[in-house]
């Protein structure tokens, strides 16, 4: 019996684990993706292209709007 529930602790603790894990990879990802369409901006400004600019910057509070999204619903769960 001992051995069911050290077995049954030991894979919960596992799944609870790589829930944890896969959930900052989703922040890290969406982070990645705030750094990318910031250097798109900046691109687009030494260019000098304002319409161009516009739009990467319209891209990049979409990124930073998704970014703030699931870090605040990965904080909820903890």
């Amino acid at each position: 019996m001992k051995t069911k529930q050290w077995i049954l602790g030991l894979a919960l603790t596992m799944m609870a684990g790589s829930f944890t894990a896969g959930c900052s990879s989703k922040t890290d990802r969406k982070a990645d993706d705030v750094q990318d369409e910031y250097k798109d901006v900046v691109e687009a400004q030494e260019e000098g292209d304002s319409a161009d600019v516009k739009d990467e910057q319209a891209e990049l509070d979409s990124a930073r709007q998704d970014y703030k999204e699931l870090a605040k619903d990965s904080t909820r769960r903890k």
